[in-house]
């Protein structure tokens, strides 16, 4: 679990992680992938704007899901760039800052969980119905009528038939 202890402090002194962590260890996202290899970068580091604190995050990683089309594994290539607004404890969010498209508001509470906000980011990035740009549609499989199991009630009735 990689923590932050006081988020505005962390912004305030313009402080940066950084690391990676195993797309397995993120339980959540590991439930909506066809596999669980591979890992997730990021970076994290704080901004002050006058007089808001910002968390820049940077993610980027490669899960892999199940196109909807063909059903076949699909390799989605992800790199976000999300800027939090960090809300003092206690305080409300204002109405105007909902409506901002550049950032989210998030409460700054203490020991702030950033694994936890890079797994919501990467949820929130995967598509609905994931497809291939181009793939085949499964097709059924070949039939061979001989073998089907009404075959042999096919020749029964016929065997009682008078002549």
């Amino acid at each position: 679990m990689t923590l932050i202890a006081d988020p505005l402090e962390f912004a305030q002194r313009g402080e940066r992680l950084q690391g990676s962590v195993e797309l397995k260890a993120l339980s959540r996202l590991a439930d909506e992938l066809v596999d669980r290899e591979g890992s997730v970068k990021f970076e994290v580091f704080g901004v002050v704007v006058g007089d808001d604190h910002f968390l820049e995050v940077s993610i980027e990683a490669q899960p892999r899901v199940q196109c909807q089309r063909c059903l076949q594994s699909l390799a989605l290539d992800l790199a976000l760039q999300v800027r939090f607004l960090l809300v003092p404890p206690g305080e409300v969010i204002p109405d105007d800052e909902l409506e901002e498209d550049s950032f989210d508001a998030i409460a700054a509470e203490r020991n702030l969980d950033v694994l936890a906000l890079i797994e919501d980011e990467l949820l929130l990035a995967l598509p609905i119905s994931p497809r291939h740009e181009v793939c085949d549609t499964p097709q059924p499989r070949e039939r061979d009528d001989s073998a089907s199991p009404f075959a042999a009630l096919a020749s029964l009735r016929g065997a009682g038939k008078k002549s």
